[in-house]
Formats: structure tokens, C-alpha cells, sequence
């Protein structure tokens, strides 16, 4: 039943492709036609050379130019239809697949590795939409071969059972192969997924790998994993080589039966040796029936399997996707968290952690690494998805609100923020396309970044690079925080966005937040306490709980931890 569902849904995307599927049906149809005789007329051309008639042999080889010829013609016009369609369908598939990569839940990404639905978004769908392609080539050669076989039955109906006898021995060899095939296959794929996931990593990863000259370290534990692949591909690769083995034996064995069982036809009269010539010279082909009959089933198997592995993405079946709810709002800031409990598998991070928010303004996260500052930003912007009735905002359940009102209401700063391989306007247009030159200025000149982009050669318009990887750590934090200005978020999360900071930059950025404040909620998870002295309250997170809040100097006076970390921090 699932499989006719998405037999169903693949149907969709060559439903506006009738004209040219019909045409290339019409094609393939036509070059199966003209070679389904080429065997009979080849056969005469072989008689007449043995014979030297001269005049039927100038005749059939004059008829073999010409079929040639309309075969080639059909051919490339096949091919040229065919790719238009392949290149239609086979997008149209990959814009339905990255969309629905979108409404993955983060973390089967953590589990995964984001290579590995890249290469399923890669291969998948050229795999789904050059069906046509596949298959044409194996039916055309079904046709012709079973026009052979069709013609030795004539020539000898006892060599043609000998060749049916024959060809269900290869059908059980095939059917064997193809069980084992269904078996590794899946396991192979997932493995090769799972390598270039890796590989992918140390390519983003190059720069920091040179400077720590992790070179040596992750180049041989790469080299082992490539070697894993490998080492279970040959293991798969020797047992296809041995079914391939058995299929060359049976070879060598039919054609000894057929020269064996041909000579007792000549012998007693009932062939001549012109006939068995033919028959020996055809007898791959007639075998070849079947086999062009293995390759379609093959090719639908391999259909199959990518149709399940693609949907297995876009059905939400194996991995799981986010759910939202159906309230539209523009929401104004305010946030309550209820007995919050979260965990990552086993590992519970957040227990029965609670707090408000009111609208506008600004609150600090601190405490110890791990104790699950970032995983609480990680569920109020639904990256992770927790139970009802543990996150409100302006009273509405989290899971109640629709995807555009909360994530068109929250951006976040982290200390590291992806920034587009685009130029500065880009990065900004990106998230309002509507954004005016004056807007962008005035916005620029708020984070304290317009001065620095005027010294550029391009201004607005330079290009800066994969992550913005021209700019200082500073600048992609002001980047980050004008963007989710002009987002016009009415929530803004900064985590972390400082601790990698020197002083003085550290000091620009303080300065956007602080003009900031009072306009928007403001959530910080920061580990100087610098950055959220000015806070309008704090809450410190210590093993997954919120043990003290209140504003800095209530905390110092207050809270131990809290006191002992900023006496730290002075010292």
C-alpha cells in the first residue's frame, strides 16, 4: 500500500509531461519495432554471404543502411525527450525534497550528518526521473532479442526449448543475485551517506584543521572509514563476481549444448548448416532475453529502492518532521515557561526548569557550560519540540502557533552565526526583500557597521565570502544582529554572541544590544557577566535547573555561584 502511494505521488510529476511521454512511448515503440527484425534481416545477410548471391546480399545490406539509419534518427530524438523530461521531473522532485528537508526536525540532522540527506537529495531523484531513460534501453533490447529468439524457434523449435531450458537456469541464478543485491545495497548506501558525510565536514572544516594541523589525525581516520566502505563493497562486489561466475559457466556449458544438439540436427537432416551458423552467431542474444528481462526488473528494483529512501525524507516516516499549529499572530514578546523538562535520548538536560519574560525586555542566561542554557533557546524556537503546556507566548501554547508566527517573531545570534556567500545587501534582503537602501543604512549605522562597510571596495554590494569568512568575529555578530533587526523579530536571542570577543569589540556589540533594549525582548546567554550586568533580571542555570534570579547586584548579594563567578571575572 505504501508503495502504490508513492507510485502515485512520483505519477504527479510526469502528469504535465503527457505530450512528451507519449512521444517518447511513441519512439521507444517505434525503435523496438524496427529492431525487432534486424535479427531475421542480419540472418539473410549471413545465408547470402555463405550462398554468394550477390544481389539479395547488396539488397538486405542496402535494407540494413536504411533501418540503421532510422533506428540512429529515433535514437537521438529519444534522447533529446527523454533528457528534457529526465531534467523536468527530476527537479521538480529535488524543490519537493528540499522543502521537506526544511521541516525536519534538527535532531535527526544531529544523528545523520547533513551529507546524508544531501546525497539522497543528490541521487535520488535522477535515479526516479531517468526511469524512462533506463528502462527504454532494456525493452528496445527485448524486443530485438526476443525477435532472435522468436526466429531460432522457427529455424529449430529442439534448439528453442534448449535455449528456454536454458534461460531458467539463469532465472534462478538472477533471482539469487538480485536477493542478495536487496540485502547490501541498502547498507552500502547508507555507509557511502554516512563517509561523504564525514568528508564533507573536513571540507568545511579546512581552515581550522590547518591552523590546529589536525591533518595527519583526520586524514588517517578518514582513510579508515573510506577503507570500511571498501572493504564491505568488495565483500558485495566478490559475491556479485561469483554469481557472475556461474552466469559465464552456463555460458560456456549452452553454447557446447547448442554446437552438440546442432550437429545431430545436421546430422539426421533436420538443420541445415547455414541455420546453425546463424543460430551459433545469435545465440547471446536469444539468451539475452532474459537477461534484458533481469535488467528491467533490476532497474524497477533500483526505482523502487530510491522511491522508498527519497520518501523515507519527504513522508516523515523515518525521520521525523516538525508540527506546528494553526494560530496566526504577530506575537509582542511576552514568554512563560512552565515545569520544562527536556532530554536528549537518555540524557535529561532541563528538569523542571520555569520563568517569565514580560514584552520588551531584556533578561540574562548564565551559569557553568552544559548545564542547558543553549538547549533552552534550542526549545523556545522550536528547534526541539517539547509537550504542551510548557512554553506560552502572549499565552498561547507553543505548539499552538504556526511556523510564519513564531519564527518570523524569533531570530538568534550565536557566537558563531552562518552568514550567506553572498554580498552585505544580499545577507539583509534575504530576510525582508522589501528593505529600502535608507532602511539598511539606518540599520547598519544602529549596530555599528556602517563606517566599516563604507571602507569596503563594493560597499553594500561586496561579496564576503563562504560565512562571511572575510569579516571579523565582530563584524558577522553586527551582520547577525542587523539582520534580525530588519527581520523586525520582536524576540531576539543572543548566545554566546560575545565570549570569543576582545574587550573592545565586545564593547560594539554591548552597544547594539544596549540600543536594542526596551524594543524588543532581549534573551542573552552569556559566560561574562559583563555582558548581562545591565539586564533587566537573570536567571542562573545550574545542572539543568534555575536555582537563583533577580538582577546582578541581587544576585551578588543572593546567590553563592553567582557571586563566586563574578569575583572570578574581576579578578
Amino acid at each position: 500500500m505504501k508503495r502504490k502511494k508513492y507510485y502515485k505521488k512520483i505519477f504527479e510529476y510526469f502528469k504535465d509531461k503527457k505530450i512528451l511521454i507519449i512521444k517518447y512511448i511513441i519512439l521507444a515503440l517505434l525503435i523496438s519495432g524496427i529492431s525487432f527484425f534486424n535479427p531475421y534481416i542480419n540472418s539473410r545477410i549471413i545465408v547470402y554471404i555463405t550462398n554468394f548471391s550477390i544481389s539479395k546480399l547488396l539488397l538486405y545490406s542496402f535494407l540494413t543502411i536504411i533501418l540503421g539509419s532510422m533506428v540512429s534518427l529515433l535514437r537521438n530524438s529519444s534522447y533529446h525527450v527523454g533528457t528534457r523530461i529526465r531534467n523536468s521531473v527530476s527537479l521538480r522532485i529535488k524543490e519537493e525534497a528540499s522543502k521537506e528537508l526544511f521541516n525536519i526536525e534538527v535532531k535527526n540532522f544531529d544523528k545523520e550528518g547533513t551529507s546524508y540527506f544531501t546525497s539522497i537529495i543528490n541521487s535520488e531523484p535522477e535515479t526516479i526521473a531517468g526511469i524512462f531513460d533506463s528502462l527504454q534501453y532494456s525493452i528496445t533490447g527485448f524486443f530485438t532479442n526476443i525477435g532472435v529468439f522468436i526466429y531460432i524457434f522457427i529455424i529449430s523449435w529442439q534448439i528453442g526449448i534448449l535455449f528456454t531450458f536454458l534461460m531458467i537456469i539463469n532465472a534462478i541464478l538472477s533471482k539469487k543475485r538480485m536477493t542478495e543485491w536487496k540485502k547490501i545495497n541498502s547498507f552500502l548506501k547508507d555507509l557511502d551517506s554516512k563517509y561523504s558525510s564525514n568528508f564533507s565536514e573536513l571540507v568545511r572544516g579546512i581552515r581550522d584543521i590547518k591552523v590546529l594541523n589536525l591533518k595527519k589525525n583526520l586524514l588517517k581516520k578518514t582513510i579508515y572509514e573510506q577503507e570500511n566502505y571498501k572493504k564491505e563493497s568488495y565483500e558485495f562486489d566478490k559475491k556479485q563476481d561469483r554469481r557472475s561466475l556461474y552466469f559465464s559457466i552456463v555460458d560456456y556449458v549452452s553454447d557446447f549444448l547448442i554446437i552438440l544438439l546442432g550437429v545431430f540436427l545436421v546430422w539426421t537432416g533436420k538443420l541445415t548448416s547455414e541455420n546453425l551458423l546463424i543460430i551459433y552467431m545469435y545465440r547471446y542474444q536469444a539468451s539475452d532475453v532474459f537477461r534484458n528481462a533481469i535488467n528491467i526488473y533490476e532497474q524497477i528494483t533500483r526505482f523502487n529502492f530510491s522511491i522508498d529512501r527519497l520518501y523515507g525524507l519527504i513522508d516523515g516516516e523515518k525521520y521525523s518532521k516538525e508540527k506546528f499549529g494553526k494560530k496566526s499572530v504577530k506575537l509582542s514578546g511576552n514568554i512563560l515557561v512552565k515545569n520544562l523538562f527536556f532530554s536528549y535520548g537518555e540524557n535529561e538536560v532541563l528538569k523542571d526548569v520555569s520563568f517569565e519574560i514580560k514584552a520588551n525586555t531584556t533578561v540574562g542566561f548564565v551559569g557553568k557550560s552544559g548545564q542547558g542554557k543553549t538547549t533552552i533557546f534550542n526549545v523556545l524556537s522550536k528547534l526541539y519540540t517539547v509537550d504542551d503546556n510548557m512554553i506560552f507566548y502572549d499565552g498561547i501554547d507553543i505548539n499552538e502557533l504556526s511556523e510564519k508566527s513564531l519564527r518570523d517573531s524569533i531570530s538568534e545570534i550565536t557566537q558563531n552565526p552562518y552568514i550567506f556567500n553572498m554580498s552585505i545587501k544580499d545577507n539583509l534582503r534575504i530576510v525582508n526583500s522589501n528593505l529600502t537602501e535608507k532602511e539598511m543604512i539606518k540599520v547598519c549605522k544602529m549596530c555599528e557597521l556602517h563606517n566599516f562597510i563604507m571602507t569596503l571596495p563594493q560597499q553594500y554590494d561586496t561579496l564576503i565570502g563562504e560565512n562571511g569568512i572575510t569579516l571579523s568575529g565582530g563584524q558577522r555578530q553586527r551582520l547577525a544582529i542587523a539582520r534580525s533587526i530588519v527581520k523586525k523579530s520582536n524576540i531576539i536571542l543572543f548566545d554566546e554572541a560575545t565570549s570569543s570577543l576582545d574587550n573592545e569589540t565586545q564593547n560594539y556589540i554591548q552597544d547594539s544590544i544596549n540600543k536594542l533594549s526596551n524594543k524588543y525582548t532581549i534573551l542573552i546567554i552569556a559566560h561574562r557577566l559583563s555582558t548581562v550586568r545591565d539586564c533587566d533580571k537573570i536567571f542562573f542555570i545550574d545542572n539543568g535547573k534555575i536555582i537563583a534570579s533577580g538582577t546582578h547586584d541581587e544576585l551578588v548579594n543572593s546567590c553563592a555561584k553567582y557571586r563566586n563567578l563574578y569575583k572570578k571575572e574581576l579578578k
